[in-house]
């Protein structure tokens, strides 16, 4: 018999879909469990005629740590298409969704985290949250991510963010536009007063502009995450690549790892 960890937690309250990641134990990495259950909880609540949103959140110090390498490693390392594939799948169904998904950044969000919130329609944050693609470090390459950050992000600021590996604050990710609105007065406070302003507003013209939108962007999107997927399968495929992430997984430093002993003239 198969054990079946709850990695989301779903519940719909005055006509608020409340989908919650509920594995801090782990950062909220993204694996099989998580993806899947993520998607049950949107598809029940975008199925369900009383809901007027949803909220997304997450328990512990992690929104969402991106990619679970380490069960990816526990598979042997071989490139998880279809893991792969049901994110991408994930993340198109909060794209196209009729209803505003509004992913509430409570905890620090790193690498594939990013595309998880870069998907949702509003993004509220707290001050302290830290935002970060640390793929580069790992061996990795943010692939999968990629069509969705370009949804808010420049191709010049996604290179920065991925090139640099530096961590920013939710007031830069504001200023980038990863982040709407930064929760000054509380995540509480500000997440109400945002469903305030959703529910005085036409359900039907959410939808409309929504689906509108996707038609500006929606052909490029499907040809952008096919190309995503097919990059990152090749990129893991590379046996260097997968003992560099085992590597760092275990705690050594992978073979790139080199300390910059050169001098800064400014």
């Amino acid at each position: 018999m198969e054990l079946i960890v709850e990695a989301v937690r779903y519940k719909i309250d005055s006509g608020v879909a409340q989908i919650a990641l509920v594995q801090p134990q782990i950062g909220n990495a993204l694996n099989p469990s998580l993806i899947n259950q993520l998607s049950q909880a949107l598809q029940a609540a975008i199925a369900d005629s009383s809901c007027r949103a949803i909220v997304l959140r997450a328990e512990g110090t992690d929104f969402c740590k991106g990619l679970d390498l380490e069960w990816i490693l526990q598979q042997g390392g071989r490139p998880q298409i279809e893991l792969f594939q049901a994110f991408i799948n994930c993340l198109q169904l909060i794209c196209h969704s009729h209803l505003p998904v509004i992913a509430c950044v409570e905890g620090n969000v790193t690498g594939g985290g990013l595309g998880l919130v870069a998907a949702c329609d509003l993004v509220i944050a707290n001050e302290n949250v830290i935002f970060m693609l640390p793929e580069v470090i790992i061996g990795m390459i943010p692939a999968l991510i990629a069509p969705f950050l370009l949804r808010r992000l420049t191709i010049a600021q996604l290179k920065y963010l991925t090139l640099s590996s530096r961590g920013i604050d939710s007031l830069e990710a504001k200023a980038f536009g990863l982040v709407d609105e930064v929760a000054t007065e509380g995540m509480a406070t500000t997440l109400n007063r945002q469903l305030q302003r959703l529910f005085r507003s036409s359900p039907e013209a959410i939808a409309a502009s929504k689906q509108y939108f996707e038609q500006l962007y929606g052909s490029d999107l499907q040809r952008q995450t096919n190309i995503a997927l097919n990059q990152l399968v090749s990129w893991l495929a590379q046996p260097e690549v997968l003992e560099g992430i085992q590597s760092f997984t275990e705690g050594f430093s992978p073979p790139w790892f080199q300390k910059y002993r050169g001098k800064t003239h400014v």
